[in-house]
């Protein structure tokens, strides 16, 4: 009598466990499709009783995007015809789903318990799903869809920092979610999308593969400099600069981009300031003679500017900059020297002129053997005023005429 009454309390309990399911939560299980399933929670997530309910809700799709995946995978390990569009959406939704539904597995339950129920099971069922979604990025990528390239990378990263896969074992060395991240923020810039891009990049900074640490970089400062579109965001764009800096100390592109902005700004002090900081850097004597340079004392320019060697990444721009700083040289000694009526010269001044004169040509003529199509420096003009005014006529012509 004792056994049957024990047996009798354990029908009642699990009978009052079934009839604590909502009837949202009932027709969400008993959908056969994903499609299904989804468009029934996505229309009756508010009547669901609890956390709980949500996460079993959430695990069920997870199921049905999971037979999918495995429909398709296991034609493609067989060798046999699949759909790889059909493999990479089962696998993103196998684990959009396993996230959310691991978001509130992971709540107290009504006793204040965490315990989860789906943890265990969807992390060790989904890592093939996460290789999936980077393949299908490589993908979409490499076919021109960057938009889905920048969605299926962002899923690889996102799920592998998510709390359903945190204490999982795989993610101990798991190199790709740099590679993730980079390629995230490459796709987000194509699509001009500068916001995502910038948020995308910061696990490819610290990669251990030092051409994606250095391109993920550049990528993010061009999203970050792209973004600024008010007075606010400029304001914004030096303070995360700044951010970085400290962040990364050694890092000649932070250092530049934080450098080019102060400029731009004309902010001379904190551009000195972050020079002093940085004596090593090789750019901080070139923005010294910038401010110079910037603050007419053309001169003390060319002394930095000077100071830099041809092998200086910033050479052209360099050279380039002291050749105006010389030829402004000239142009002020012409100003004090020529006569204010005539502008005739004594001779020796005049001889000093041209000196002064050829003294910026050498810089000019090293700019255009540097960069003969003017890419990146403009030197044809002032080169070709230099050659009137010290009486190269042939040189002139030549320059006239290209």
């Amino acid at each position: 009598m004792k056994k049957l009454m024990m047996m009798a309390i354990m029908f009642v309990a699990a009978a009052t466990a079934f009839a604590g399911d909502s009837d949202a939560l009932k027709a969400i299980l008993k959908a056969k499709t994903y499609a299904d399933a989804e468009q029934l929670l996505k229309s009756n997530l508010a009547q669901l009783a609890n956390d709980e309910e949500k996460a079993t809700a959430y695990n069920k799709l997870v199921d049905l995007a999971v037979a999918a995946f495995d429909a398709e995978d296991n034609k493609r390990m067989l060798q046999q015809p699949y759909d790889s569009n059909a493999l990479a959406i089962a696998a993103y939704n196998a684990l959009t789903n396993a996230m959310e539904c691991d978001k509130y597995d992971q709540l107290p339950n009504a006793k204040g318990k965490i315990k989860p129920r789906f943890h265990a099971k969807n992390q060790g069922r989904l890592n093939n799903a996460r290789i999936a979604v980077i393949n299908a990025g490589v993908e979409y990528a490499n076919n021109q869809d960057n938009k889905k390239g920048y969605d299926y990378f962002m899923m690889y990263l996102l799920s592998g920092k998510s709390s359903l896969f945190a204490d999982a074992e795989s993610m101990k060395n798991d190199t790709n979610l740099g590679l993730a991240s980079y390629y995230a923020g490459r796709c987000a810039i194509i699509n001009e999308d500068f916001a995502a891009a910038t948020a995308a990049l910061d696990e490819a900074l610290n990669d251990t593969a030092a051409d994606i640490r250095d391109g993920a970089f550049g990528f993010k400062l061009y999203a970050m400099n792209r973004s600024q579109k008010t007075a606010a965001d400029s304001a914004k764009y030096l303070n995360d600069l700044k951010e970085m800096i400290v962040k990364y100390p050694d890092n000649d592109k932070v250092f530049g981009a934080l450098g080019d902005a102060l400029l731009q700004q004309e902010k001379s002090a904190e551009l000195i300031a972050l020079c002093d900081a940085h004596p090593q850097n090789p750019l901080a004597v070139v923005y010294k003679g910038m401010i110079a340079m910037n603050a007419k004392k053309y001169a003390e320019a060319v002394a930095d500017f000077s100071s830099i060697t041809p092998d200086h990444p910033s050479y052209l721009q360099v050279v380039y900059n002291r050749a105006i700083c010389k030829l402004n040289i000239a142009g002020e000694f012409q100003d004090t020297h020529a006569n204010k009526n005539t502008g005739a010269m004594a001779p020796a001044d005049d001889a000093k002129l041209k000196e002064l004169l050829n003294d910026a040509r050498v810089d000019f003529e090293i700019a255009r053997e540097l960069d003969p199509d003017q890419q990146n420096v403009r030197w044809a003009v002032l080169l070709r005023n230099i050659y009137y005014n010290l009486g190269d006529e042939a040189k002139y012509q030549e320059l006239e005429n290209m």
